[in-house]
């Protein structure tokens, strides 16, 4: 035992000291610039515990919007775009893609969706070959969290959920007053991605269930193990000639997303509000 000890010790000291030396373990000639861009859902599908609602984003005023965000995006020149799409469903995507460029799907009615709106007529836009899907199933145990929480009684859990729910009535008035460029930018906000999406898993979830049956802390493991799954799908498409890469995923997601992609030394996070703030939008709400 000491000897393994001794061995793998011995190990993670050259490993720490050539990823010193080159940088990068694997493409130690360039880091891949990547923009993780957060967003909510156009087309108001209720999957979440907390959901937004939002307006026909198939109408004029919207569409123009969607397509002055695009054009910010634009100037980062993603060679690939990664969409929350399931990985598995890779071939109906790609089909669904070649269908848009070639004008045969309709862009509003039940098209609204940010995958479509933005990925694929980002991708279109940029004359891009693919969209890739990144998406991975994960376990949700968030009626399991409740019933826990309701039985406790526990008035930290229901004081959160006040809370939040006071938070997405205020967000849903500032998405329907502002311009789809202007709540991308605040919902990309490093404090934003904190306090109102992070802070569930780092400071409310943990507690439910501690020292007992740790059913908050399963719901976090299982949130974690779905993102580091989307992140495994997005190093297995990624290549040495790639110099720019875009992941558009709902924003819950991206906390978790940007730090591990901030810890792989193969990349370099490039923040979405580089390209998404203005001087206009850059104002408090």
């Amino acid at each position: 035992m000491k000897i393994l000890t001794i061995l793998i010790l011995g190990m993670g000291l050259l490993c720490a000291n050539r990823l010193q030396a080159q940088d990068t373990l694997i493409y130690p000639k360039q880091k891949i610039k990547i923009m993780l861009v957060g967003t909510y859902h156009f087309a108001n599908p209720g999957q979440d515990k907390f959901n937004t609602k939002v307006d026909d984003y198939g109408t004029p005023e919207r569409q123009q919007q969607i397509q002055e965000v695009n054009n910010a995006l634009a100037k980062f020149k993603p060679e690939k775009i990664f969409l929350e799409s399931n990985i598995k469903y890779q071939n109906e995507a790609d089909a669904h893609f070649q269908q848009y460029k070639e004008g045969k799907v309709d862009i509003t009615g039940k098209m609204i969706n940010e995958r479509l709106q933005i990925g694929e007529k980002l991708a279109k836009q940029l004359n891009n070959k693919h969209i890739y899907a990144a998406d991975a199933g994960g376990e949700w145990l968030g009626k399991e969290v409740e019933r826990y929480a309701d039985s406790a009684n526990l008035g930290y859990y229901k004081k959160f959920v006040k809370m939040f729910g006071e938070y997405i009535t205020y967000y849903n008035h500032y998405i329907a007053t502002h311009t789809v460029k202007e709540n991308l930018e605040y919902l990309n906000r490093p404090e934003e991605l904190l306090n109102h999406n992070h802070m569930m898993y780092n400071y409310v979830f943990p507690r439910i269930g501690a020292g007992d049956n740790y059913i908050g802390a399963e719901l976090v493991g299982e949130w974690y193990k779905r993102n580091v799954k989307i992140y495994a799908n997005i190093l297995k498409n990624v290549s040495p000639t790639d110099k720019q890469v875009m992941v558009l995923f709902g924003s819950g997601h991206i906390y978790i997303l940007k730090q591990l992609f901030k810890d792989n030394p193969d990349f370099e996070v490039i923040e979405a509000n580089t390209y998404l703030a203005t001087v206009n939008n850059l104002r408090k709400p």
